[in-house]
């Protein structure tokens, strides 16, 4: 996992979060290829969803997000495009400031891993719940 803290002139501070992690990849059957990030599963992948409601494939992201993807985090998305068959799209799930990157995998049961977070990236598992009681 990559975590950058980059400040711009205006001092706002921008945390980027990356998943890639090669040592931890795995198989589910020898069809597959390892997967090198780590799953959204159950009450985590439950309260992602909530947090970040808008979700959109990758080629249909709006210029203006886009356009305002830190450096890095294409970096992980092309490499994650460029692996064969290891996801069948990737998705930005987003809200105000909070993108998350997420590979997903369809069949009898959709798959979902993340692959980078950007904005508030620091946000804890434990914040978002708070938030979305928080949330009228």
């Amino acid at each position: 996992m990559i975590r950058l803290r980059l400040r711009n002139e205006r001092t706002f501070l921008l945390l980027i979060e990356t998943y890639y992690d090669e040592r931890s990849a795995f198989c589910v059957t020898s069809d597959e290829p390892a997967i090198p990030y780590p799953e959204l599963v159950g009450e985590e992948l439950k309260l992602w969803q909530r947090y970040l409601p808008t979700m959109r494939e990758l080629e249909n992201v709006p210029f203006w997000l886009h356009d305002n993807v830190p450096h890095l985090v294409m970096e992980q998305l092309e490499k994650a495009q460029k692996t064969p068959r290891l996801f069948d799209r990737i998705e930005i799930w987003s809200r105000t400031g909070d993108p998350m990157a997420v590979g997903v995998i369809g069949g009898k049961q959709t798959r979902y891993f993340s692959i980078a977070r950007w904005g508030d990236a620091k946000l804890t598992l434990e914040q978002v719940k708070k938030r979305l009681w928080e949330r009228p």
